[in-house]
Formats: structure tokens, sequence, C-alpha cells
């Protein structure tokens, strides 16, 4: 065997496997019809992909706005359940809210802060401050918080429980402390109706209680917002803080409306209460 012969098929071979590999490279880096192929290709099929996903993200959209839209009102249902005991005010008005500006003026006097007078009592009479009772139903009661041992009104006469709307004692609350306001305590003294028909010393019990309600109510709903402060007095600008902030409110006159209709009657018979039973709790004295 001619080893010439052999080497000379080794280097023919090696030399067309490095032809046919340079021609391939080639190919690769410098035919622009072949790369103008292979890019418009990427580009198709990333315009394709970039499509598919703007369909799909506006389909999501389409569907979350949907959802939402009929969704609002278990989001106002599920606001209320979370910071609001159950009671027959959901069962028959349900809870909406609404934005509201307060009136905070410091200086220009509304009705419900005038002195005491029979105009200013209509006008806190007219928000349900002295409203009654209102029965609370059966079913009603275990998850509105009312204990099977509570006070009941007789079957005869409907049955249910004897309740306040818990609101509208916060009214009443707030109407006794402008009706002891040192400016206002003699005109409410010398007519002594309602708390004024008490002695002094169940007044000032009844002031204090209604006192520290509120103190306990204004920190279990703590208002978060904040209240700016804007320029008065032009020819001397000074800063006051801002009172008439926005607030997001219920429907409060709804539900005044609907407190008003399901008040129990002013007088009843006197078997309108059910008597306790053997069990139930009676406490030694006022709790």
């Amino acid at each position: 065997m001619d080893p010439s012969r052999n080497t000379s098929s080794f280097d023919d071979k090696m030399h067309s496997s490095d032809s046919t590999d340079r021609e391939r490279l080639l190919m690769d880096e410098e035919d622009p019809h072949w790369s103008h192929s292979k890019n418009s290709a990427r580009a198709g099929r990333g315009q394709w992909l970039n499509i598919i996903f703007v369909f799909i993200l506006a389909v999501l959209s389409c569907l979350v706005g949907v959802f939402i839209g009929q969704n609002q009102g278990d989001l106002n249902e599920t606001c209320t359940r979370r910071v609001t005991q159950h009671s027959p005010v959901i069962s028959g008005v349900g809870l909406n809210y609404h934005s509201e500006r307060f009136n905070g003026s410091l200086l220009k006097e509304n009705i419900f802060r005038q002195d005491a007078s029979p105009e200013v009592d209509a006008a806190w009479a007219s928000i349900g401050a002295n409203y009654r009772a209102i029965r609370v139903p059966a079913d009603e009661a275990e998850k509105s918080g009312l204990a099977a041992d509570q006070v009941k009104i007789s079957e005869k006469y409907g049955g249910g429980y004897p309740a306040n709307v818990e609101g509208l004692h916060h009214l009443h609350c707030l109407n006794l402390l402008r009706q002891s306001l040192y400016y206002n305590y003699d005109y409410y003294h010398d007519l002594g109706t309602g708390a004024f028909s008490n002695n002094e010393f169940i007044v000032r019990r009844h002031v204090t209680h209604c006192l520290d309600i509120l103190r306990q109510q204004l920190m279990c709903s703590v208002d978060v917002g904040v209240l700016g402060q804007v320029w008065v007095h032009p020819e001397h600008p000074e800063p006051f803080v801002d009172f008439n902030t926005e607030h997001k409110c219920r429907n409060f006159d709804q539900i005044r409306d609907w407190a008003q209709q399901h008040q129990l009657p002013e007088t009843v018979p006197s078997d309108f209460l059910e008597p306790p039973k053997m069990g139930d709790r009676v406490y030694e004295a006022i709790p």
C-alpha cells in the first residue's frame, strides 16, 4: 500500500470537509436572503405571540370588569360583615355608601348647634334621637348578638325581642350632652321631661354614661382621615384647620325611616313582655 496515496486521500477528504463547512459558514454569515428569511420568521412568531398575549390580557380585563360590576353589592356586604354586627336593619334596608362633605364650620351655626328651644329639639327629634325600640325577629336574634334569655315580647303580640338601633342611641346620647351644656342645662332641668324627669344623681349618671358610650364608639371606629389647613384673613394670612372634610357615609335617611316605621307602640299592654323563665339570667342590679 502506498502511504502517499493514503495521505493524499485523507487530505482530499479534509479539504472537502473544510470546504463544505466553510461554504456553510459563509452561507450562514453572508447570504442576505437566507438571513432575512430567518429574521422574518422570528419576527412573525414574535408578532403572533404579542397578539395572543394582548388578546388574552383583554379577555381577562373584560372578565374582571364584569365580575367587579356584578359584585359591587357583594363588596358592600363584605365590608359591612367585617365591621358591623348583624341587625334587622341590614335585612330590612341594607347598607350602601356614598361620599359626603361634613359641615365643619366653626362660627356658622346650623339648627343642631343653636341654643335650647322647641325648634332645636324638633330638629334633633327629626333625626331619630328619641325613637323607641324596634322588634328583632326571633330568627335574627342570635346573629344580631341577642341571647336566648334576654327580654322577649309575648308571642300573643308577635314575639321577638325589643331592641334599640345603636346608631340612634348614639344620637340620643349626643343630644343629651347638648342638653346638659352649661348654657342649656337650666332650660331642660326646668322642663323636667325625658332624662331630666329623674333626680340629679340619675341625670349625672345618664350624662356620663352617654359620654363614655360615645368615647368608646369613636375609639372603636376611629376615623383615620386627615384634617388639612387653609389660609384665612387675606389682610394678614394665617392657617386654620379645615374641618369640612370628605367622608364615606352610610344611607342614614333610609335607616332612620326604617327605624321610625318599625318602632314598637308608644303604649303597650301590661303583658306585652314575657316574664323570665326558670334559668333565665336576672341580674341583681343594673349592669
